[in-house]
């Protein structure tokens, strides 16, 4: 296999052009229904800012997959829960993994909804280590989004994180070629890979490393899903406004040892507006986004 694929570069120019539009006269149904699969007792604060950065970032539904109901509905009552996974077809976007600890329902879940080919969903965290242990993969479709840090990906290929981190684009692109979906590879300069291109994406610092915040991250993904954008749009433009907002917070003054996952969710709608806002430059088209005017 080759590793020679050009790597482009996605910075402010790009997610001004791909952040989802709404004309006056739209409804929450342009905004899709989205169904996050998350959490569990202990956990549910990932499930919560998974569903958060759905509902941040445009999904019209937000909904919960609550099969023992034990969701604190009252403390939140901007989702909506559903006890069974049925009606599939109902939501344009799934979110699955982060807090999970039901792993044969969520190998039952990968599995199926793999076979049946449904199109926008993306795995995280404790489905990822599912698929890490499958002795024999499911297809999964080309449009679906695995969202590693370098930890899971050695465990989904079986190689050091020691020797992923030092040939990240190697590896990416191996993950890529074994199974067949885009590949978001978190991380220092986070790195996107379907079959046919490679990004880099120019934002994001190490303040980004704390517990939660990869939660935040497949939550947007999923809800720009739901608003009908390509898989490879709705991930890159997720993990640069999700790095831009670690930026800011450094360029506000702000330590990088303090930011919150809950920061993230706090600093989304400025950030999409800002970013919405934002002057065409020569520098946000060269240099991208820490250094762009927004």
């Amino acid at each position: 296999m080759t590793y020679q694929r050009r790597m482009k570069k996605y910075n402010l120019t790009n997610a001004r052009a791909d952040l989802p539009q709404r004309s006056p006269k739209d409804n929450k149904t342009r905004g899709g229904k989205c169904l996050v699969i998350a959490g569990s007792q202990g956990k549910w604060g990932a499930a919560v800012l998974c569903a958060q950065a759905t509902a941040r970032t445009g999904a019209g539904y937000s909904y919960m997959l609550d099969q023992r109901k034990k969701f604190p509905t009252v403390q939140n009552p901007d989702f909506l829960l559903i006890h069974q996974l049925k009606n599939i077809s109902d939501f344009q976007a799934i979110a699955i993994g982060p807090g999970c600890d039901d792993t044969a329902f969520l190998k039952k879940c990968i599995r199926h909804l793999a076979k049946i080919n449904y199109p926008n969903v993306v795995l995280d965290a404790e489905a990822l280590n599912i698929l890490a242990k499958y002795h024999q993969l499911p297809k999964l479709p080309a449009n679906w989004i695995l969202t590693p840090h370098e930890g899971e990906l050695s465990r989904l290929l079986k190689v050091s994180s020691k020797v992923i981190r030092t040939y990240r684009k190697k590896y990416i692109l191996e993950a890529q070629k074994k199974f067949g979906c885009i590949i978001v590879l978190k991380g220092h300069k986070t790195l996107i890979a379907n079959k046919k291109s490679l990004w880099e994406i120019q934002s994001g610092n190490c303040a980004l490393a704390k517990a939660g915040t990869g939660d935040v991250l497949t939550g947007m993904i999923a809800g720009f899903l739901s608003q009908k954008m390509s898989a490879l749009q709705a991930a890159s433009l997720s993990v640069y406004v999700h790095g831009l907002i670690a930026d800011q917070w450094i360029l506000a003054g702000k330590d990088h040892l303090s930011l919150l996952a809950t920061d993230l969710i706090a600093d989304l709608p400025k950030t999409l507006s800002k970013i919405r806002k934002s002057r065409k430059s020569n520098n946000s088209s060269r240099k991208g986004l820490s250094n762009a005017k927004v």
